[in-house]
Formats: C-alpha cells, structure tokens, sequence
C-alpha cells in the first residue's frame, strides 16, 4: 500500500507541548517536531518516536524558550535514539543589545520579570549548545520561511525584535510587573472562590477577566506560528502566541475557518480573543493541557464550540495514552488507539 496522508500527533504532558506532524508521499514520510515538552518529558517523546519508528527527523522546531516546551528538546538532542536535519531556534543574542539588557535587569526589582526572561535565556543557551554539539544546521524562524512542507507565519524579524526590546527598557520591565501582578490577584481570587465557595477578601476582588484581556508575555508573543496545506484545507500551530501575534498572522495569510487549529498556550484566556476565534473558525481544533481550572479555560472552549469547532484536549478522554492522534489520507495504522472524545458541552458563558 502506498502512503499519502497526515499525521499530526499531540503528545499527553500535561501543560506542556510536543508536537510532531508527519507528511507522508509515495510512502515516505517528512516529518517536523515542533517543541518536546519539559526536561522530564524527553523520554516520553524519545520512547513515542521509538514506538512509531520515527528514528529520523528532518526538523526539530522550538516555538520559544520556555521550559514547557523548549526543555524535553534538550533531552531529545543530547539523546543518540534520534537523528535529525536542521533545528529552527530564535537567536535572541542576534536582535538585542545584551549589554543593556543586563543593565536594565539590574537596575530594578522587577522580580517576577526577571525571572520570566532570564530562565528562557538559560534554556535557549543550553538548547544551542546541545544541537552545535550534534553538528547541526540551526536556522531563526522567522516569517515567509519554508521548514518542510510548512511555512512560518510568524513572527516577523521586525516584530520578535519589538518584542524583545521591551526587555530592555526599565519602564516597560515596571508596567509588565504591574501588569502581571494584578492579573495574578486575579487568579489568586478566583482560586479563593473555587476552593472556599465565598467572596474573596476585597484586597483580591476584581471583575471578571475576558477572552484577550490578560497580560501575554513577550516571549510567549514571538512563538512561531506555523500553517501549512493538505488536500486543499488548512492547517495552523501556534504555540503560546498571543492576540498581538495571531492578529499579525491573520493579516499576512488567509486563515479563515481552518480545518485544524492547535488552541495556543493550553487554553489560556489570555491568548485568544472572540474575534481570532470567530475568523479562524476551526472546524477541529486541539490543544495539550492538564485539564485543571485554568488549562484549557472553559470559556475559551465554549467560545470555540460556539463557531460549531469540535475541541479536543490530550488530558481528556479516547487517545492512547492521551495521545492526540489527527489523521487525513492513507496512514500507518496504529494499535492501541480509538476514537478520541470531544470536550464538555457546558453552558455557555
């Protein structure tokens, strides 16, 4: 039998990403990870390559550098199991004067952001050591660029580099701290509630927080965001990108109503807007998360189920091990796996 089809696999780490998206032509297959999950999740992704007989990978992508998804790559380099062709990985020391990062970081207390930028540094540092050690090609993805037989839709040169310029800017450091401090009085209230089942104490009280309207990080803004086509439909990865990115992608491709969407950032209510997701419009859509109370939000999903969207999560229900497994055309059959089972049908909120 001769293969031509799709595999697109979501692997089951909890609040962590691990992608891997197979393209298969004339019984060969192309195949591009995107992302390995924490440090402890490198093998599981090295034992779900084996089982499949992934030996090779022609791309390992990293949407960005934060542990959840960049860390498991390390692992995964630094592992004879697999062999791969190029690694796509930003190069933050290529588009920011690190020098007055390091001034900027030092002059302010601006605790919860100092970690949130140089923890990602450190695992991006040790991410590039582990593929120079493996002699491999590593290229910044950045848009309009070709990995395979998908195309980069975000982010730009010029946005990463926005972006990353607010790292080095002290007022800009003072406003996201403020920023994500009130939105963690936010949960922390929520929480509250849901624990004690009674108001919070009014130095947690705060209203209601919509879709888009949260603080999203900049190194969660410059994920790359991948599409590519199969069969005449579309397909879209989009890591934890945020409104501001996915706005971006919206105006450089045509990515109405898709036919496969990965919900960014687990199911944040922070990185999606009822706007994005009545133009993207997926008809299925499935996101990695742990099934707790903020990943994937119930209103995120509710908003996506009320285009008429089938929502699937990897902590949910009907996959092998939780394993997502999406497949079009003639594939590889596979034991141990069945029909997966689409998220509650809750009230709309």
């Amino acid at each position: 039998m001769s293969y031509e089809g799709l595999d697109i696999d979501l692997l089951n780490l909890g609040d962590a990403d691990s992608i891997l998206v197979t393209r298969w032509q004339y019984s060969i297959p192309t195949r591009i990870l995107i992302d390995g999950g924490n440090s402890s999740d490198s093998q599981k992704v090295l034992d779900f390559l084996h089982r499949l007989g992934a030996g090779y990978l022609h791309h390992i992508v990293c949407s960005h550098p934060h542990d959840d998804h960049a860390a498991g790559l390390i692992g995964l380099v630094n592992s004879n199991q697999i062999d791969f062709g190029e690694a796509w990985l930003h190069m933050p020391q290529n588009h920011i004067n690190f020098s007055a990062l390091q001034w900027a970081l030092s002059s302010t207390c601006t605790r919860m952001v100092r970690k949130i930028i140089e923890d990602p540094l450190a695992t991006q540092r040790e991410l590039e050591y582990a593929i120079r050690r493996r002699n491999k090609i590593i290229r910044e993805p950045f848009y309009g660029q070709k990995i395979g037989f998908m195309v980069v839709c975000g982010p730009t040169e010029q946005f990463y580099e926005e972006q990353l310029a607010q790292f080095a800017d002290l007022e800009t450091l003072v406003e996201l701290e403020e920023a994500l401090l009130q939105y963690q009085s936010r949960i922390d209230r929520e929480e509250y509630q849901q624990r004690y089942g009674i108001f919070a104490p009014t130095y947690l009280a705060t209203e209601d927080i919509g879709l888009g309207e949260a603080p999203t990080e900049p190194e969660n803004e410059t994920s790359t965001v991948l599409g590519f086509s199969y069969n005449g439909h579309t397909y879209l990865l989009t890591a934890d990108a945020g409104v501001q990115a996915l706005t971006q992608v919206r105006n450089f491709f045509n990515l109405q109503e898709l036919a496969w969407m990965q919900i960014p950032h687990h199911g944040s209510r922070r990185n999606v807007n009822e706007d994005l997701i009545q133009y993207f419009k997926p008809k299925v859509a499935y996101v990695s998360a742990a099934g707790n109370n903020k990943h994937p939000r119930r209103k995120v999903v509710n908003a996506f189920k009320k285009t008429g969207t089938q929502v699937y999560s990897t902590h949910y229900q009907g996959s092998e091990g939780g394993h997502l497994w999406h497949h079009r055309g003639t594939v590889p059959t596979r034991t141990g796996y069945g029909s997966a089972v689409a998220l509650y049908d809750a009230g709309l909120e």
